[in-house]
């Protein structure tokens, strides 16, 4: 950026913020060869429609996209420094098609009933 500020996967990098520093540290408690299994958990399946509540940086929206064959995972949290993140990590992994980050509280969540197949949290509590 000309002005001298960083842009927030710089911000991300420098170490200054959380949700960046959790998705660094969650890229290596997901080894590859157990991501089937945690898929297999949380009951995700080809062509399904999963939301991530309490997403952060959408780590494990992405994951879930990436590992699912036609999955549509959106993403809910209510940080946006950290959505904003994920919506750059989202497209740096070419996901915007299968991957959405919104803002809004896991206490009213601005989806109808049933919208969803698989509903998970990963670090909201």
């Amino acid at each position: 950026m000309s002005d001298g500020s960083k842009t927030p996967i710089e911000t991300a990098r420098s170490g200054y913020f959380e949700g960046e520093r959790l998705e660094l540290l969650w890229r290596y408690a997901y080894r590859p060869e157990f991501v089937p299994l945690l898929m297999d958990y949380l009951g995700v399946l080809p062509q399904s429609n999963v939301l991530e509540v309490g997403c952060g940086t959408g780590f494990l929206s992405r994951l879930i996209a990436k590992s699912v064959d036609g999955v549509q995972a959106t993403g809910l949290d209510t940080d946006r420094a950290s959505l904003e993140l994920g919506r750059e990590l989202v497209a740096a992994e070419d996901l915007e098609a299968q991957v959405k980050l919104i803002s809004g509280s896991a206490f009213e969540l601005p989806f109808p009933d049933e919208h969803f197949d698989t509903v998970t949290s990963q670090t909201l509590l």
